[in-house]
């Protein structure tokens, strides 16, 4: 059996959220000291956890003046952002929720 890695992260680094949505119930980790900020757009990096069992790494939330969402892991190819991960828009309420909770709790 190989060796558990130790992980580098610290508690104070992230937060923890949980939330029961409609389809799943989603956990994860947020880290807001990561955060940055691109023109009008905060992006903060997260961890996202689906029925405890499967979990997406490189996942951001993503937030304007009016807006905020959680977006999957993506790769650059040319001039553009393409995703990894294409979500059934039976989730978008899901998903709108979650990202409302996660951005209430690092306020």
């Amino acid at each position: 059996m190989a060796a558990k890695k130790k992980n580098s992260s610290n508690a104070a680094d992230f937060k923890e959220f949980s939330f029961k949505g409609k389809h799943f119930e989603y956990s994860g980790r947020i880290y807001p000291e990561r955060k940055r900020e691109a023109g009008k757009l905060t992006i903060t990096p997260m961890s996202l956890c689906l029925d405890g069992i499967f979990t997406i790494k490189g996942c951001s939330l993503y937030e304007t003046k009016d807006n905020v969402w959680v977006g999957g892991p993506q790769f650059k190819s040319g001039d553009e952002y393409k995703d990894y991960l294409y979500l059934d828009k039976e989730l978008n309420e899901d998903m709108d929720e979650l990202a409302q909770n996660i951005s209430e709790l690092i306020g």
